[in-house]
């Protein structure tokens, strides 16, 4: 009978087809895509061709990423794979610009570095980092080089830097 169902989808018709194009059009190694599906595992549920390739597109696109730095972007962050680029993605780097300032090219060498910006929320937690920063006098990158902390953390190392800055 081949291979198990998974969730009610064929491996044959649906899953492996997939991860296959995927995998081709990423490069990733076979080491690379196992990282891919245990860290987002929902993705096998995934339409690739008609929305993960596009998604993927118009990602490369905005960013004017090669495609070293896509791979880069979603061996950083699977989870990409799944986000609607209109909802999630393009808020995210239009805050990058209006906000932060940041230019198209700051906002590429910044998403590649630190793709996990891209995951987190915007009103929830960019934006009030960015305020709080602003309002301690403090640049951009510390919302990047700081955004895995804790709320508490975050606030703590702001106020350590500025304190230094004084």
């Amino acid at each position: 009978r081949g291979r198990p169902s998974v969730l009610g989808i064929s491996a044959e018709a649906n899953v492996l087809p997939s991860l296959a194009a995927l995998q081709s059009r990423l490069g990733l190694s076979d080491a690379e895509l196992t990282k891919v599906v245990l860290r987002t595992p929902s993705m096998l549920g995934y339409s690739v061709e008609a929305n993960v390739l596009p998604s993927l597109a118009a990602l490369q696109s905005r960013l004017g990423l090669d495609d070293a730095e896509l791979k880069k972007v979603v061996l950083g962050l699977p989870a990409v794979l799944g986000y609607s680029i209109e909802a999630n993605v393009l808020p995210k780097v239009a805050f990058f610009q209006r906000d932060l300032g940041l230019t198209d090219e700051e906002v590429r060498e910044r998403v590649v570095s630190y793709p996990v910006m891209l995951g987190y929320s915007l009103e929830g937690r960019l934006r009030p980092r960015w305020e709080l920063c602003q309002s301690m006098g403090l640049p951009p990158s510390m919302l990047f080089s700081y955004a895995s902390k804790t709320p508490e953390a975050f606030e703590e190392v702001c106020t350590r830097a500025r304190a230094r800055e004084r």
